[in-house]
């Protein structure tokens, strides 16, 4: 099974591939991250094997990728939650599985969380992968690490170049999304380690994502949504109970989202089951990073369930 289609979404038709070697395989559905950044081309080049053990759905989320685009709608993290549910309906009924896996990486897995917890009777399982859960404190702690290192190697320019981003206190940007590019142009090169994977630009994989312009939905959709990816509107650590199995893929050198608060967050997680699997050679994205183990993973949660 190899497909891909366009499904009308609360208004707005939005981009499935979906991979599979059997109708029978458990389905699981990718949230991707950005705002308006689709996975499906990293899916592709990188997660074909799933379909050995799975029906693998790659999403493209409403105003990115090759769904469509509808600037008339308010854009709110309940919006994409209700998205998410129509499309794992879709599943639910093509494929005859009462639940679905469900993974969410970075942005995705601040609206895969509130799915599973408004929906749990329709997952059999919530893994979170470079799990958002407080962004004011997860780039504070990032600050913290980037001034640390800065003042070791005695780089004097970044350090009066970040005095310069306004922070607010609980660590949010006052300049919201405008701030955080700045951060992580300034960040970068003491945010990344030579033991991850150098991965390449999604942009410029398969010439069907090729022809599309990319910055511009991410651009405008993460300005529209970034009181929740870099102020104080997200707080995970209060919702903290689950009605299912819950596993976090946490990765060693994430400073995205975090490890250290995902590593908090697991600890206050309350659910039937639980678990966590560090990726020792891993950024922000052990699925393209460490892709082998990655699905050997999810091989175990679903074994598991």
């Amino acid at each position: 099974m190899d497909t891909s289609l366009l499904l009308p979404v609360n208004g707005v038709q939005q981009y499935l591939e979906i991979k599979g070697a059997a109708k029978t395989k458990p389905v699981l559905l990718f949230i991707h991250g950005g705002p308006a950044w689709p996975a499906t081309p990293m899916n592709r080049k990188y997660n074909q094997a799933l379909a050995k053990d799975f029906i693998f759905v790659s999403w493209d989320q409403r105003n990115c990728g090759k769904s469509q685009t509808d600037t008339t709608v308010a854009l709110t993290l309940g919006l994409y939650v209700a998205d998410a549910h129509v499309v794992t309906q879709f599943l639910q009924q093509k494929y005859h599985q009462q639940k679905i896996f469900v993974i969410g990486h970075s942005w995705g897995s601040l609206i895969g969380v509130n799915l599973v917890q408004q929906y749990p009777q329709d997952y059999a399982a919530y893994i979170g992968m470079g799990q958002l859960v407080n962004p004011g404190k997860s780039e504070l702690l990032a600050k913290n690490y980037v001034v640390q290192q800065a003042a070791l190697r005695k780089d004097t320019a970044t350090l009066a170049a970040l005095a310069k981003i306004p922070f607010n206190q609980d660590g949010s940007y006052q300049n919201g999304l405008a701030g955080l590019m700045q951060f992580r142009m300034l960040s970068d090169k003491y945010l990344t380690s030579s033991e991850t994977a150098e991965l390449p630009n999604p942009m410029t994989l398969y010439p069907d994502y090729q022809a599309l312009d990319w910055m511009t939905p991410a651009m405008r959709t993460g300005k529209l949504l970034s009181s929740y990816i870099t102020g104080s509107k997200t707080n995970l650590l209060k919702q903290s109970t689950f009605q299912l199995p819950v596993y976090l893929f946490v990765s060693k050198y994430d400073y995205t989202t975090s490890a250290e608060l995902a590593q908090q967050y697991f600890a206050l997680i309350k659910a039937s089951k639980k678990q966590l699997f560090l990726f020792a050679h891993s950024g922000h994205a052990p699925s393209w990073e460490e892709p082998a183990l990655f699905q050997a993973r999810l091989r175990q949660i679903a074994a598991a369930n």
